[in-house]
């Protein structure tokens, strides 16, 4: 299974010996829940936005398909990560 950052975090600082208050430990279990709700969320947006532009492509001519093709292109992660965290 994989760690979210958070965890990765969380785990390296326990390594270390650090022990967290409740307080802490709270702020913690929040950062976890908000990395949650940011991965359900750009997976969702994911899908839907792969749902649009199956849809989109499907309805393109030939000619449009090709110039389509040669314009840049970035994952919709690459636009989630940049619409959120690169300002």
């Amino acid at each position: 299974m994989q760690q979210t950052a958070v965890e990765w975090l969380e785990e390296k600082l326990i390594d270390a010996g650090l022990q967290f208050t409740k307080g802490e430990a709270l702020e913690i279990e929040q950062a976890k829940e908000m990395e949650k709700k940011q991965i359900v969320d750009a997976g969702n947006r994911c899908a839907f936005k792969q749902h649009l532009h199956s849809d989109r492509i499907n309805k393109m001519s030939a000619e449009e398909l090709e110039q389509y093709n040669l314009e840049p292109s970035y994952t919709f992660g690459e636009e989630y990560y940049n619409e959120k965290f690169n300002k």
